[in-house]
């Protein structure tokens, strides 16, 4: 009867929130949901400990977490201790990946695919502990609840952050720095700091991580570097 309540209130649901709050409720510590296109992804972080993200990306750690290989190269749903065991990885920089995810308390967790308008998308989902018995029971349900994510979360929703993979090691905000200042660089640093909702000092401390991750010394360098990029492309 609950996995029957359960798919009658997914199939109701009538925002992301809803739809996050029901998966959450099975007994999963943490969610977000990505879209891939060509140059650029989708990011919703609907349910995620504060601040994994950044250091997911801007370390770079994605570019050797088994998980994240297994998005690119499988195109059915797992685990990510499945991903852990199949995926072949240098150990030492696999065990620095699943001690980020474990820090942050997600020991365990399972990707879900999904996918629409010709686009890769999928759900991934976190648990503290194993989460396999958890999928095991609810992976016909997750599946449903995968889709209606798709469908609601759809390109251009105002709830999705759009992130370059060309500068995935750029944390969100870093890249809505750079797309400002060069968009719209008549604004004064305070002005830029009242539109993105943060300090002055915070901004001028993003300007600088920003120039180390362009390898360049300057914040000025780093707005060049991206324009080049635009130019060659």
């Amino acid at each position: 009867m609950k996995e029957l309540k359960f798919a009658q209130d997914i199939l109701q649901a009538e925002t992301p929130g809803e739809t996050k709050d029901l998966i959450i409720g099975l007994g999963f510590n943490g969610l977000f949901f990505q879209r891939w296109y060509p140059d650029t992804m989708d990011n919703w972080e609907g349910h995620l400990a504060e601040g994994f993200q950044e250091h997911y990306y801007a370390a770079q750690i994605y570019r050797f977490c088994p998980v994240a290989k297994a998005i690119h190269q499988w195109c059915r749903s797992y685990t990510f201790a499945e991903a852990r065991d199949t995926i072949s990885i240098d150990p030492e920089q696999a065990v620095i990946a699943e001690n980020l995810w474990s820090f942050f308390g997600m020991d365990d967790g399972v990707v879900i695919f999904s996918g629409r308008y010709n686009l890769k998308s999928a759900l991934i989902l976190t648990t503290e502990g194993p989460v396999e018995s958890l999928y095991r029971k609810y992976a016909g349900l997750l599946a449903l609840a995968a889709e209606k994510l798709d469908q609601q979360l759809y390109p251009g929703h105002a709830s999705l952050r759009q992130l370059s993979r060309d500068n995935i090691t750029l944390s969100p905000i870093q890249q809505k720095i750079l797309k400002l200042q060069i968009n719209h660089p008549e604004l004064s640093n305070a002005a830029m700091a009242e539109t993105l909702g943060i300090s002055v000092n915070t901004l001028f401390a993003h300007h600088k991580k920003i120039a180390k991750k362009e390898g360049v010394t300057t914040f000025t360098g780093a707005i060049v570097k991206q324009l080049e990029k635009k130019v060659a492309e």
